[in-house]
């Protein structure tokens, strides 16, 4: 998304010296509007995006019954897992919904970690366009597939992936899943 932003900021760098050139009132509102209206509808989308996610997470955490921040929950990047032990249940949230499982119902679960190759290099203007384009490909691919991955008995869903950056957290969670779905809820 970064990638988005730079683009727009430069738009309206450009479209910025047209409004210096307008002749009249509306000239300059239209020019400002040209220059300013695309970075104006980015930052709505990535705030009411941000909202939604925020109000799904709650919705998940009231609707499951587990306190937030009591170690029993993860929420990163429009993902999350929570674990409700007294129910012995698993709630995860991706692709803007959740779903609640037994722990019966958890067939398996693994971290990955997965890192952006090189890097590739572009001389002039399209060859750097293209290369960064690439590296930024690159590097969404890889964070696509770090995480914890969860496999479910669930024909609709049957395979989840929660976001975690953090390699103490996915360890500390592959941890907690042992503990709790494994060993029957010794986790603390």
């Amino acid at each position: 998304m970064w990638f988005i932003g730079l683009i727009l900021g430069i738009w309206a760098m450009l479209a910025t010296f047209g409004v210096m050139d307008a002749k009249g009132f509306m000239d300059t509102v239209g020019m400002a509007m040209l220059a300013y209206g695309p970075i104006a509808f980015f930052a709505w989308y990535r705030v009411n995006r941000a909202m939604a996610g925020e109000k799904l997470r709650k919705d998940m955490l009231a609707a499951f019954g587990v306190v937030e921040g009591a170690g029993f929950d993860h929420f990163e990047d429009g993902t999350g897992i929570a674990i409700n032990p007294k129910a012995k249940m698993v709630a995860i949230m991706a692709r803007g919904g959740y779903q609640a499982y037994e722990y019966s119902q958890v067939r398996s679960w693994v971290v990955q970690e997965e890192r952006a190759g090189a890097g590739v290099v572009g001389f002039g203007l399209a060859g750097a366009t293209t290369a960064a384009a690439h590296n930024v490909r690159m590097a969404r691919e890889a964070a696509a597939n770090t995480g914890l991955f969860l496999v479910v008995k669930d024909l609709d869903n049957p395979e989840w992936r929660v976001a975690m950056s953090d390699k103490k957290t996915r360890a500390r969670w592959m941890e907690l899943l042992r503990q709790e779905i494994n060993e029957g809820g010794v986790a603390a």
